[in-house]
Order: structure tokens, then sequence, then C-alpha cells
């Protein structure tokens, strides 16, 4: 038995729909990060989102009777969990702080391109001539990004910590596919209890006061990101990579940025400068050709692997 993969048909419109607003709900993150800023500490934002999100998860699978993951099935959504909510978010949220919302989504819009090459990191692909194509486009567009002279209150340190928020997530991404599979909301439920609680000690360990919001602006912005993106956008994510495919889920990360930067122009008043649209454009198109255009040709495939109970593989197992 091999895992051959039929060409990806073309989209349902269910699925184009739900793209559509998967796109929406992630273009609004950076903005409604950077609003509850007025009240509330970058740390302590986060470790508060991902506790108001966890018994929402945890009560779907309770409501569904999902069982825990044992062994190595429950140590891989646990990785995953500290690497993609509680580290990534560390380093994203105090990215936003000093950089603008537009600006951080462009940073953040690579991480398909790096999964490509934490993938070849870990032996699961090649590094291919596409690859290297996408990660120069990338490379370019970043530094015109970094060099605009618009940049209005970014710093170096800052977006450098969002690149590294986006090599934390693609990495978690990546790791996880080497654990025996978890159904979909457990490894989110276990993922934001596991990024909570670093997310809460960091935010100890930096003297954030932990406080409650009284703005009204807080906290819509702190609902849309419990509710529409926590709840929301993962479930319109499942929706489009069951009903077409994960690379064409991973469009949304891709195109967001730019509806990101049109709501941040009218919302918050951030410029739009000729150079930063250049770079803009050169980083969502490296995305594109480094990671998400189809290859041309398929390394051969890899037999199934089978796991045990307690999630240990099975070698030679066909």
């Amino acid at each position: 038995m091999q895992n051959t993969r039929p060409p990806a048909a073309a989209p349902k419109a269910s699925a184009l729909v739900a793209l559509l607003l998967l796109t929406l709900l992630l273009a609004g993150a950076p903005l409604a990060i950077r609003i509850t800023y007025a009240e509330l500490a970058p740390f302590w934002t986060a470790a508060l989102r991902v506790m108001l999100a966890a018994p929402i998860l945890w009560g779907i699978v309770i409501y569904k009777r999902i069982p825990l993951p044992r062994g190595r099935a429950l140590m891989g959504a646990v990785l995953y969990g500290a690497l993609t909510v509680g580290l990534a978010f560390l380093f994203i949220n105090w990215g936003l702080v000093a950089t603008p919302a537009g600006r951080a989504s462009i940073l953040m819009s690579t991480v398909p391109l790096m999964s490509v090459f934490l993938s070849a990191l870990h032996g699961v692909e090649r590094i291919t001539r596409r690859g290297l194509l996408g990660a120069s486009l990338a490379l370019v567009g970043i530094t015109l990004t970094a060099a605009n002279p618009a940049a209005g209150q970014s710093s170096l340190p800052h977006m450098a910590a969002l690149l590294v928020g986006a090599a934390l997530s693609a990495e978690g991404g990546v790791l996880v596919k080497r654990f025996p599979p978890s159904p979909v909301i457990m490894t989110n439920a276990i993922a934001v209890t596991v990024g909570g609680a670093i997310l809460g000690v960091a935010s100890l360990a930096a003297g954030e006061a932990w406080i409650i919001p009284v703005q009204a602006r807080t906290w819509a912005a702190l609902a849309y990101l419990v509710i529409p993106l926590s709840v929301g956008a993962f479930l319109l994510y499942l929706h489009v990579v069951h009903a077409w495919s994960a690379t064409g889920a991973s469009y949304g990360f891709v195109v967001s940025p730019l509806v990101t930067i049109a709501a941040a122009s009218v919302l918050a008043g951030e410029e739009i400068a000729p150079k930063f649209l250049s770079g803009a454009v050169l980083v969502l198109a490296g995305a594109v050709v480094g990671a998400l255009l189809p290859a041309k040709a398929r390394h051969a495939a890899l037999p199934d692997r089978c796991y045990d109970a307690e999630g240990r593989l099975i070698p030679d197992c066909t």
C-alpha cells in the first residue's frame, strides 16, 4: 500500500467560499492583537486568548467523546502545542508590539515556504530549484519591506521575532507529521492547553499584570481572536482541506496579508508606500512559487507507517 495522491481536482464552490472566509478571518488577526495592547501586555494577551479558547475546544472533545491519545500520539500533540502555540505566540506577540499589522502579516506569510525547507532539513523531501527561487524572491521582498523608510514604529528585532515565530509555526507543523495522528480537534485542544501554560509562565516571568480588560474595543478584539479565529478559522481550514486540499487551504495564509494591508490602512492609518507594496508582492510570490505551486514530478511514494495502540512505530508495515 502506498501514499500515492491523485492530482487535486478543481475546488468545489463550498471550498472557495470557505477559503474566502478563512482569508478574511486570518487577515484580521494582526490588527486584533495590536488593538488588545491598549490594555493588555503582549504575553498576557496570548495567554488569555488560548486560555479562553481551551474550554471551547475541550467542550467539543467531550461532546464528541474523543478519547485522549496515548504514547507517541500524545507526545506529538504536546510538541505541536509547545512549538506552534506556546513558543511561536511568544515571538509573534512580542514582534507585533513594534511592527504594524500589514508588515507583520507579510512576514508571517512565509510559513508555507519555511515548511518546505524544514521538511528538507528533517529528510521528508528535497530542496528543489523552485524552492530556492521562492526563497530568493521572499528574501528580496523582506529586505525591501524592512528597508521601507515609512516603516513607522517597526524595528528590526521585532520583525526578526515575527520571522522566528513563523519558523516555529512551520516547524511544529512539520514535526507533528512524524508522530501518529490524533483527531484534529483533540490535537488543537491539547495544543492550546500546553501553549497556554507556556505563555502564562512567560507572562509571569516578564512581570506582566494579569488584568481583565474594561474597554469594549479590547473585548471585541479578544472575542475575535478566541471564537472566529481559534474555533471558526480552524473549522473553515478543515473544510477546505477535506473539500479541496491542504495546499489550497495554504493560499489563505498567503492571500490574507493583502487584505490586512488594506484594512490596516483604513482602520489604523498605516501608510502603504510603493517600496513596501513591491516587497509584499515579492514575499507572496516567493511563498506561492516555492511552496504552493504543484511540482512537475513527485518523489517515489513511501509505504504507509503503522503504529500499535501505544503509538509505537511498527517497522516494515505495509
